[in-house]
């Protein structure tokens, strides 16, 4: 697999972010080496001035090829490669430029869709219950006579629904977690200024029972964002969550007896508590960690890949489809969408593959070898 991940949805999320409760902790930045990013793991001082050795040895291999190749060449064909590597020197530059401009040209937008972020927020958590009321009562007196709907303030569950509607992300999320997200009151995606990278943010109703945060954050760093290639994340970074006693959804505490084996304890009984990890769309504020990768097998490298995988695929569900157009995903168009899209471009791949000639093979397969095709009875 290559040092990348999936293609990047450019769309514009906005957003303008409150500050974070003092004293949340961003967890250690990791920077991945395999699949969709590069890691580097802290060590020894002695091991980093070890691998900076080796990084120095593998450049100059590097130059000594790319000169060896070079010399190969005929004068004259040197002469006209060198002439092509000055081009695409300038190409370079004018990238450079585009990433700007484009980077100017996200913000933009982005500010343009803040205020309509912001008001759906409002609406969502009830803000604007009275002035939509007021304005619908002015188009039909007996719109809102309904006494049952009196104590329901805003849209009940809003981002929770959008969530279980996305699979890459309702797969993560238990029931307990599900009572946790009823507590959102916002989700916002901040691009940074400099179009490298974005950062989420979920924000919660303070009489949340599970956790005294009031934002949880999320931090990507991604150099080539704005690209068409394949994105390479370089840092991601979490934060830490404030669970209140015996609350907390991502691990548990276990109570085991023991009994001692030797010593003059032998044979006694002792109490010993231990947490234990428990699945939870949770653990996505807690990003992977690493280990050495000279210490990895082929194994676990891609596992910490698939893992990192997952992790964004998250991410841009929130950042390039439930910010975006929540309320589609509230309301489940959004699926339909989706799958119509899916269905039409499998359509286009079968009539492709007519057009070109293509055998189309059965899904189901032929009996066996010297066995005859069993009749089919009606009833």
């Amino acid at each position: 697999m290559s040092e990348s991940e999936k293609p990047i949805d450019s769309n514009v999320t906005g957003g303008e972010p409150l500050p974070t409760e003092e004293g949340d902790i961003e967890n250690d930045v990791v920077e991945t080496q395999f699949g969709i990013a590069q890691a580097s793991i802290e060590e020894d001082d002695d091991d980093d001035d070890d691998d900076d050795d080796d990084d120095d040895d593998d450049d100059d291999d590097d130059d000594d090829e790319e000169e060896d190749f070079m010399a190969e060449l005929p004068s004259r064909v040197r002469s006209r490669v060198e002439r092509l590597k000055l081009l695409n020197e300038k190409r370079d530059k004018i990238m450079e430029q585009y990433l700007k401009d484009r980077a100017i040209l996200e913000n933009k937008y982005s500010d343009l869709c803040k205020p309509l972020y912001d008001e759906r927020a409002d609406i969502i958590v009830g803000k604007k219950d009275k002035e939509i009321a007021e304005a619908l009562s002015e188009v039909d007196e007996n719109a809102d006579d309904d006494d049952d709907e009196e104590d329901i303030v805003g849209v009940p569950e809003f981002w929770s629904c959008c969530v279980s509607n996305i699979e890459a992300i309702s797969e993560l999320v238990t029931e307990r977690d599900n009572q946790c997200l009823l507590c959102i009151e916002n989700v916002t995606c901040e691009d940074f200024k400099d179009g490298k990278g974005f950062e989420l943010r979920f924000y919660f109703k303070e009489d949340n029972p599970f956790f005294t945060n009031r934002v949880l954050t999320k931090r990507y760093e991604i150099p080539n964002l704005l690209m068409d290639d394949e994105p390479i994340l370089k840092n991601v970074s979490g934060c830490d969550i404030k669970w209140k006693a015996d609350m907390c959804l991502t691990h548990r505490e276990v109570t085991k007896k023991q009994r001692s084996k030797s010593g003059k304890k032998a044979g006694q009984i002792r109490t010993v508590t231990k947490k234990e990890r428990t699945d939870s769309f949770f653990h996505f504020f807690s990003p992977p960690k690493i280990p050495s990768i000279n210490d990895m097998d082929e194994d676990e490298a891609n596992a910490i890949e698939e893992a990192f995988d997952h992790d964004y695929d998250i991410a841009q569900s929130f950042r390039s489809h439930i910010i975006p157009k929540a309320v589609m995903w509230f309301t489940g168009e959004a699926m339909e969408d989706e799958f119509e899209r899916m269905m039409e471009g499998n359509a286009e791949s079968l009539m492709a593959q007519i057009e070109a000639g293509a055998s189309l093979e059965s899904p189901f397969p032929p009996p066996a070898s010297g066995t005859e095709e069993p009749e089919c009875k009606q009833s």
